[in-house]
């Protein structure tokens, strides 16, 4: 079975450029800041301290860049259009949850994953930089933990990024929705 990590194709799409201070101060708390950084650590819902924000995008890596269907905010939350959340909602809603936000007087989602893989903990090899750990050389997860799981994250990572299943994958080409990459290789730091 495959795995991917999910990343943003920063080559022909904006990403959101609105920081999680920003959403925050929109969210009337200033601390709330750290709720949102931690949230793929913590593991805990965002849902009581939400209402709907204003996000923006911009260009990245070229000029005149396209609005995505779907990209990722701070590597771990997905940012679903209308067309998006339309197609993915009901399988997302299994293993996340979806916070409204607003863009030019649309409403978008931000998903955030609720869900953690089970790494294989045979398989997976620790990077070693100068005598101290530093990351992953090798991540994977578990076929028969993760098969049935849309989207996930890794505890062994450090909940730093999002993966997926072949099933998440289908679902973006089959509905056309564009914005990202899903790469094989769990721990290209490039990809």
């Amino acid at each position: 079975m495959t795995v991917y990590k999910i990343t943003d194709d920063l080559t022909k799409f904006q990403s959101v450029c609105s920081g999680p201070d920003e959403i925050a101060t929109q969210l009337g708390d200033f601390d709330y800041f750290e709720r949102i950084l931690l949230q793929a650590v913590e593991n805990k819902s965002l849902k009581d301290i939400w209402k709907p924000a204003e996000v923006e995008f911009e260009d990245v890596l070229t000029d005149n860049s396209v609005l995505p269907d779907i990209s990722l905010w701070l590597r771990t939350y997905l940012v679903l259009s209308p067309r998006a959340y339309e197609a993915l909602n009901s399988c997302l809603s299994e293993s996340g949850d979806f916070l409204p936000v607003n863009y030019q007087g649309e409403q978008w989602y931000l998903y955030t994953s609720l869900t953690f893989g089970k790494e294989d903990r045979q398989k997976c090899v620790e990077k070693i930089s100068y005598g101290s750990p530093d990351g992953l050389e090798v991540l994977a997860f578990i076929d028969d933990d993760v098969k049935d799981k849309v989207i996930f994250k890794s505890r062994l990572e450090g909940a730093s990024n999002l993966y997926c299943t072949e099933r998440l994958k289908a679902m973006c080409e089959q509905n056309q929705l564009n914005g990202l990459v899903f790469s094989s290789n769990l721990t290209d730091p490039f990809s």
